[in-house]
């Protein structure tokens, strides 16, 4: 998931420059930043809730939609567009997180923070080797991020010269729950932040560092 790294300095943009728009990208790991109108939902009623795939007939109760992720009652999901009785959603934890699609009926909508105040936001967010630290600068945030490919330390066998690695940085002021941070090159990176309860959502535009690294994905705080 995760460029020869370059420091940004960034300004606010509208979230629109930054945001990929909804393609017709299937429910995966790397199409959730993409999502429109995320939210949260906690998972709700008896027995395993099993993440399903798309494809000919999917997604369906059906085995061959089944995936092997699974959540139980209680577990928190980030939650996507919807597709008839199921809702495509992600579930973050320390191996990357999976997505796939789910029931609606076993989910319980949770109420989101259309605008969070500058100390929600505060403190380091990790995805697996990538993280981005927040401060609050009065109404204002400063970014302090770095990103790798294809990890922080890779089999040096491989990878001779270390990383491929991207940076992020500078000073922004959110607006509702995404604050959008962009670099004055016109050729340069942007990057949008949104915050969805404890989850931090990044899409940036493909230009934040050095080959195949992107800071898009799913952080939590650590």
């Amino acid at each position: 998931m995760k460029l020869l790294g370059t420091v940004f300095l960034l300004t606010v943009l509208g979230a629109s420059a930054a945001r990929a728009q909804p393609s017709d990208a299937p429910c995966v790991n790397g199409a959730v930043p993409t999502e429109r109108d995320l939210g949260l939902a906690k998972v709700v009623g008896a027995g395993r809730l099993n993440f399903l795939n798309e494809g000919p007939g999917c997604p369906s109760e059906a085995a061959t939609c089944r995936q092997r992720a699974y959540v139980v009652s209680g577990d928190l999901l980030l939650t996507g567009r919807s597709a008839g009785a199921y809702v495509c959603v992600f579930y973050p934890n320390t191996g990357g997180g999976s997505a796939g699609w789910v029931q609606s009926a076993r989910l319980a909508r949770l109420p989101v923070d259309v605008a969070p105040p500058p100390s929600a936001w505060a403190g380091r967010w990790a995805n697996e080797d990538d993280s981005i630290v927040l401060k609050v600068k009065g109404a204002a945030l400063v970014a302090d991020g770095h990103a790798y490919y294809p990890s922080a330390h890779p089999p040096a066998s491989q990878f001779p010269g270390g990383p491929n690695l991207g940076d992020l940085s500078g000073t922004a002021t959110p607006n509702g729950k995404t604050v959008v941070f962009t670099d004055k090159d016109p050729n340069g990176c942007t990057a949008a932040l949104t915050l969805v309860g404890g989850l931090l959502v990044v899409a940036d535009d493909g230009h934040c560092g050095g080959m195949n690294v992107s800071f898009s994905g799913v952080y939590t705080r650590k």
